[in-house]
C-alpha cells in the first residue's frame, strides 16, 4: 500500500517485510505498506532508513510493488522506517511549485508543460513553445508567487476516469495508475491536474518560486526554477557575490554591470595596445637579429634560443625574419614543453619540415609542417639541449 498518496508528512512508520530480493548487488525489500516515494513522474525517490539500514533507492516495479533498495541486509521482518524529511519536503515544495508554475505559463503564454525533471542539482520544466512573449517570465513568476503567498489549500482526491474526462482539465494523464481511480491534485481555485507525487498542504509552505533561466531545446523551452529552501540558497549565494563585487568595484549593486562593462572595454583596449607594442618589439628584434647575422653562401641562418616568448610570439618572430630575402630562421624555446619553429624566406630550397625533424630527433620531440615553415617539440628540454638541436639542424642545411 502506497501511504504517501494520502499523507506526505509521515516520516516514521512500521511495516512488515513481505518479500526480499536482490537489485543488482544490493539487498532490497518490499513492505506491506510504505510511505517511501519511488522515482516516477519526474520526481526522485525518497531516501532514509529501514531498521537503521540506509535506503538508497526506491523503485516502482511493473506489478505495482514498491522496492526499497538497501546498502545492507537486515533479518527482522518488522521494519521500522524513517524517511529523510529534508529531502522529502524539498521535493514536496518543488513538485507543488511546478504545478503552480505550469498553470501560470498556460495563463500567460498558452505554453503547456510537456516535461518535468527534479534532481539534487536542478529543477526544470519543458514547455511546448520556443518563442515566449517578451516579459512573460516576470508575469509568470509574479502570478506563481501570488498563489504561494495566498496560502491556498492543496488537496488530493481520487476520482473516476469518467469524471475526470467530463469535469477536470488536466495537463497529462499518468502512464500508470496505482490507485482505485485517478489521483487529482487541486490547488484551490488555481490548478487541477492528475499527479502521483508528494505535495504540501498549503501553498505558503513552498516559500517562494524563482525562475532562474530559460533555454531553447529544439522545439521546446526549458525553464529552470527553484522553490523554498533552494530558492533561498540561490538568493544567498548571489547576494554574497553581489556584495563582493560592490566592495571590489567600489560601486552600488545597480552599478555593477556598468562597472564590469567599462572594465571589459578597458581590457580590450589594453590588449590591442599590448598586441601592437609586442608586434613592434618583435619586429625590432627581427631587425636586430638580421643585422647581427652574417651572410654565408648567400644565406643568413638566424639561430636563436629564446627564453622570454611563448610559441605564438616565436612564430611571429620567425615570420618577420623571413620577410627579408635569403633568411632561414631556426628558433627554439626550452622548458617542460620545448618548442621549435623553423622558417625560410620565399625562393629558398631547404625543406623546413625535413630540417625540423632532424632537430626534434635530438630532444625526442614531435612535430612537422610545410616546406616553408614547420613547428614541433612538446617534450622537456633544457636551453643547452635546444641550442644543440638547433646547431645540428643548421649543420644539415645544404
Amino acid at each position: 500500500m502506497r501511504r504517501y498518496y494520502d499523507d506526505s508528512y509521515t516520516t516514521h512508520f512500521t511495516a512488515q517485510v513481505i518479500e526480499r530480493l536482490q537489485v543488482g548487488d544490493n539487498h532490497a525489500v518490499i513492505l506491506d505498506q510504505t510511505y517511501f516515494y519511488p522515482t516516477s513522474g519526474g520526481q526522485p525517490n525518497d531516501k532514509g532508513e529501514i531498521n537503521f539500514v540506509p535506503v538508497i533507492d526506491v523503485i516502482s516495479r511493473e506489478d505495482g510493488a514498491v522496492v526499497h533498495v538497501l546498502t545492507d541486509e537486515f533479518k527482522d521482518n518488522q521494519a521500522s522506517s524513517t524517511i529523510n524529511w529534508v529531502r522529502r519536503f524539498d521535493h514536496m515544495q518543488h513538485h507543488t511549485g511546478q504545478h503552480i508554475l505550469s498553470q501560470a505559463f498556460i495563463q500567460f503564454a498558452d505554453a503547456n508543460t510537456v516535461g518535468f525533471h527534479m534532481s539534487d542539482d536542478s529543477m526544470t520544466v519543458d514547455l511546448d513553445k520556443v518563442n515566449l512573449p517578451t516579459g512573460v517570465i516576470d508575469l509568470v513568476e509574479d502570478l506563481a508567487n501570488e498563489v504561494v503567498f495566498a496560502n491556498r489549500p492543496v488537496t488530493a482526491r481520487i476520482i473516476s476516469l469518467e469524471e475526470a474526462a467530463a469535469h477536470i482539465r488536466m495537463r497529462k494523464l499518468p502512464e500508470k495508475i496505482h490507485t482505485d481511480g485517478l489521483r487529482i491534485i487541486d490547488i484551490d481555485g488555481f490548478d487541477v491536474t492528475a499527479c502521483g507525487g508528494t505535495h504540501v498542504k498549503q501553498t505558503g509552505e513552498i516559500g517562494m518560486i524563482k525562475v532562474l533561466r530559460t533555454e531553447k531545446r529544439g522545439d521546446k523551452t526549458r525553464v529552470e526554477f527553484r522553490c523554498g529552501g533552494r530558492a533561498l540558497e540561490v538568493f544567498s549565494s548571489q547576494n554574497t557575490l553581489v556584495n563582493q563585487l560592490t566592495a571590489h568595484l567600489t560601486c552600488k549593486a545597480d552599478e555593477v554591470f556598468g562597472s564590469i562593462t567599462r572594465m571589459q572595454d578597458e581590457i580590450k583596449t589594453a590588449q590591442r595596445d599590448l598586441k601592437a607594442a609586442k608586434s613592434q618589439l618583435i619586429e625590432a628584434e627581427a631587425e636586430r637579429l638580421i643585422a647581427q647575422t652574417p651572410i654565408q653562401n648567400d644565406l643568413r641562418v638566424v639561430i636563436k634560443t629564446i627564453t622570454d616568448m611563448d610559441v605564438s610570439d616565436i612564430r611571429l618572430l620567425a615570420s618577420k625574419l623571413v620577410q627579408t630575402p635569403g633568411v632561414i630562421a631556426l628558433l627554439g624555446a626550452a622548458g617542460d614543453k620545448a618548442q621549435m619553429v623553423f622558417a625560410r624566406s620565399e625562393g629558398l630550397k631547404p625543406d623546413m619540415n625535413a630540417l625540423i625533424k632532424t632537430a626534434l630527433a635530438v630532444i625526442n620531440g614531435r612535430g612537422g609542417g610545410q616546406a616553408n615553415m614547420a613547428q614541433g617539440g612538446g617534450v622537456p628540454a633544457t636551453t643547452e639541449q635546444v641550442s644543440a638541436a638547433l646547431e645540428v639542424a643548421a649543420g644539415s642545411i645544404r
